[in-house]
């Protein structure tokens, strides 16, 4: 699959959750009616599972602590998949003009995070210490909104 391919892929993901974050669907994990404010963790790890399914397996979790301008912003969530950054949260940073997508091999403003050294594959599905009850509703109902979505 394609760079543009991809592309499409993660937006009908993110639109779905936004949608239902809208109609004030309630997760029963970290994605608010705020999204996607402190969104970043749990709606990466769900987005890595779609990934996978739509044949992008392998998204790692990057995790970094102090970025910013001045290293005010605690931390961040995004996916790297085979050296592409994803990032569908970034714009919750009001003070930034991240866009609400982000696909790139770089980004400037997520390079001001010091990511963890460890990464861990984000699928929530091949993870041990999540609950993942909660995982697969949320992942459950965005799938749903796609299909309904394709029509």
């Amino acid at each position: 699959m394609s760079q543009r391919e991809l592309g499409v892929v993660v937006a009908e993901f993110r639109s779905a959750l936004k949608q239902l974050v809208e109609e004030g669907h309630w997760f029963g994990v970290s994605i608010t009616k705020n999204f996607p404010h402190a969104s970043c963790d749990d709606s990466s790890l769900l987005l890595a599972a779609y990934l996978s399914e739509q044949g992008y397996p392998g998204a790692l979790r990057v995790h970094g602590r102090n970025g910013g301008k001045k290293g005010e912003l605690g931390s961040h969530v995004w996916l790297d998949l085979s050296g592409t950054i994803i990032d569908i949260t970034g714009s919750q940073f009001d003070d930034y003009a991240q866009p609400e997508i982000v696909i790139a091999q770089n980004d400037p403003f997520l390079a001001t995070f010091r990511p963890d050294r460890e990464r861990r594959i984000a699928d929530f599905r091949e993870t041990e210490f999540l609950p993942k009850y909660y995982f697969y509703e949320a992942y459950d109902a965005i799938c749903e909104r796609i299909s309904s979505l394709k029509g």
